[in-house]
């Protein structure tokens, strides 16, 4: 009985991290649209487990900003926000430059390696056209930086605000040739590091998350024209 007891809990739990990582996939690869209602029975019977894991899933979505609560009950995709997207993106310009700086004195060869690696995975992606996969190099990209920056709190601040901040990149896709231009900015501070600039690797890293920003609020202001 005491075996039970130990058990159940820990595979409630799988489900429920299952469940929260297969919902924020849909909503940040733009499968859920922004102010799409999310009904848990439905939910519930697409990924074929009780409503219980569900609850807890979306309950932990909706501390990530990515869901809302609406006033008649039931819930739904937070919609985008301008003053939101102006805020994350001015936070991780900041936490992103001060992150290659750090890496561009303390980075190591096997360090370089890593964040070369994921570039070289970026450009693989780049050249078969798959965006998916490339947002997935992206993101490893800049786990490495911040991995070799040393820096826990960076870390840990830098974890929140991507977290939220991912909510928007299916608006870089509405840009023609933005992931080329992104490539060559993610080359362009990955030499920086290499060189051991710090400067050049601060400038680089700001720069492309204020021109990832002003495509952003570029798409949204036309998006909110149309409607």
């Amino acid at each position: 009985m005491a075996v039970r007891s130990e058990v159940g809990p820990l595979k409630r739990r799988r489900l429920v991290d299952e469940a929260t990582q297969t919902l924020r996939d849909a909503i940040l690869n733009g499968r859920f649209k922004a102010g799409a209602r999310l009904r848990q029975t439905d939910l519930a019977a697409q990924l074929a487990i009780s409503r219980t894991p569900i609850r807890e899933a979306l309950g932990r979505l909706q501390q990530e900003g990515l869901i809302e609560l609406l006033p008649g009950g039931g819930v739904r995709v937070a919609l985008l926000d301008l003053t939101e997207a102006v805020e994350l993106y001015d936070l991780r310009e900041v936490l992103d430059g001060l992150a290659a700086r750090l890496v561009s004195h303390r980075a190591d060869e096997a360090a370089l390696g890593r964040i070369r690696k994921a570039l070289g995975r970026m450009a693989q992606c780049l050249a078969r056209k798959d965006p998916n996969q490339w947002f997935g190099a992206h993101v490893a990209f800049h786990d490495e930086i911040l991995r070799a920056s040393g820096n826990k709190r960076l870390q840990g601040l830098s974890a929140v605000v991507r977290l939220s901040i991912r909510h928007f990149h299916p608006l870089l896709l509405k840009t023609e040739n933005r992931l080329e231009d992104a490539y060559r900015e993610h080359r362009g501070i990955y030499e920086a590091i290499a060189a051991h600039d710090a400067e050049a690797a601060e400038r680089f890293a700001r720069a492309h998350i204020a021109n990832a920003k002003d495509i952003v609020l570029k798409v949204m202001t036309q998006d909110a024209a149309v409607q």
